[in-house]
């Protein structure tokens, strides 16, 4: 499933929400801190990468490289939010 979130500090948002790049290190109550058990020290001694159960973009550059590689820009669409219509 790939999703594209927009707004102030989206990436930070999402990171926050997914929590630490390596799983064992992700704070209870994260995505990864839930529902992962990974650590670099049991991928090291298998020899492969860690496996992550969920990706995120580290920065505002690397997340429009990213949507550009999953999404056409006719898949995004623009709505009014409510507060939006609120405090017209």
């Amino acid at each position: 499933v790939c999703m594209a979130w927009e707004g102030n500090h989206a990436v930070e948002n999402v990171r926050k929400l997914v929590g630490a790049t390596y799983p064992l290190d992700a704070m209870p109550g994260t995505i990864r801190g839930d529902y992962s058990i990974e650590s670099a020290d049991f991928s090291n001694e298998q020899k492969r990468a860690v496996i992550n159960l969920i990706h995120a973009s580290s920065d505002p550059q690397e997340a429009k490289r990213e949507l550009a590689l999953m999404f056409k820009e006719s898949d995004f669409v623009s709505y009014a939010r409510v507060e939006e219509k609120i405090f017209e």
